[in-house]
């Protein structure tokens, strides 16, 4: 199923990226990676299998994957541009907490990598207890192409909030 893409005009960065998409990804943590949507067309990279990152993490809107291959995959399609709603942070977290839990390697991605698939690590790492300062400037440092949204950061200072006054 292929679904329109939502091109955001306003995003000066977006459109500045080449039209072909190269398969790319950074090690934000032990278990955590992020990268461009090229791991998923037609099987998941062997290279990504050869590494033991066998969960796959999708919050890609325009089209569903086919990572044949992984051993657990979680599709949550999420505007470009935009943070997942809080159901889907939910889940995300989630995932990633019980894939980091029982050590298993785990590949997010959206497009390319640069907006929705760092909002959601970064969420993630608001949910164990670093502040979203910190989280985003922790990924950053691994994957220097990120740059949020100002709705994704919006998104992500209330979710810190919300954190704290658990």
């Amino acid at each position: 199923m292929v679904r329109k893409h939502s091109f955001d005009k306003s995003c000066n960065v977006c459109n500045s990226h080449a039209k072909k998409i190269p398969f790319e990804y950074n090690q934000i943590t032990p278990y955590i990676h992020i990268g461009s949507n090229m791991c998923c067309k037609g099987a998941f990279q062997k290279s990504l299998l050869k590494k033991n990152i066998k969960a796959d993490l999708s919050l890609e809107n325009e089209e569903l994957d086919q990572p044949w291959g992984v051993d657990m995959f979680l599709w949550l399609p999420t505007k470009d541009h935009y943070p997942p709603n809080k159901n889907q942070v939910k889940m995300g977290v989630n995932f990633l907490t019980e894939c980091v839990k029982n050590k298993q390697k785990v590949y997010v991605h959206c497009k390319r990598g640069h907006t929705r698939a760092p909002t959601m690590v970064i969420a993630y790492l608001i949910s164990t207890g670093i502040q979203f300062k910190r989280a985003l400037e922790q990924v950053k440092k691994k994957r220097k192409v990120t740059h949020l949204s100002q709705k994704q950061i919006i998104f992500l200072k209330q979710l810190e909030k919300e954190y704290e006054n658990k």
